[in-house]
């Protein structure tokens, strides 16, 4: 048996969230202010989008959407986000408001890629929930890892300004899709 009753129980988070509420709020910046309101028409204007649909090792072609900034004075890396909730808007005349984690990405310069994965929205295949990572492949075995691999491999060889190096970030379900450590 608790030591605490559940009325002192909702008594102590009660008070804990009037501790939290009562507290400061942090002054913003014009930087932290600049970050939280990223546009679309933002991201239009320093960013071409292109649609494409990438063939992986057994022809499925996954739906991808490449992000590449308009400077091209210098190459950048990729920044990708494999999801089974899907990459929209769909068509190179839309934006989205933000891309990758936070605006500070977007300031920072990166080739944004999202993608659906396999067997969701506009990508082939069938989706399998939680796709069991395959330590030993046939040729013809396909896992997220391999979707992964075929997809860099692809925008490396068909995405201007890039300087070879990838990174893929995901939270919750999107972070799944990370490749498993070798």
């Amino acid at each position: 048996m608790s030591r605490f009753s559940r009325g002192s129980l909702v008594a102590c988070c009660v008070a804990s969230l009037l501790v939290f509420l009562a507290l400061p709020s942090r002054p913003q910046s014009s930087d932290d202010e600049q970050d939280s309101n990223t546009t679309a028409a933002e991201i239009r204007e320093h960013y071409t989008k292109h649609d494409y649909r990438i063939p992986v090792r057994d022809g499925v072609k996954l739906f991808t959407s490449v992000y590449i900034p308009k400077d091209t004075s210098q190459s950048y890396p990729f920044l990708i986000d494999r999801t089974p909730y899907s990459v929209s808007p769909y068509g190179v005349d839309h934006y989205p408001k933000r891309l990758g984690p936070s605006p500070v990405f977007v300031r920072d310069g990166f080739i944004f890629v999202e993608q659906d994965v396999r067997g969701r929205y506009m990508s082939e295949g069938t989706f399998v929930e939680v796709t069991p990572h395959k330590d030993k492949k046939s040729a013809n075995d396909v896992d997220e890892s391999t979707d992964t691999y075929d997809t860099i491999e692809w925008l490396l060889h068909n995405v201007p300004n890039n300087n070879g190096k990838a990174g893929i970030w995901g939270i919750s379900y999107d972070g799944f899709f990370l490749p498993p450590p070798e």
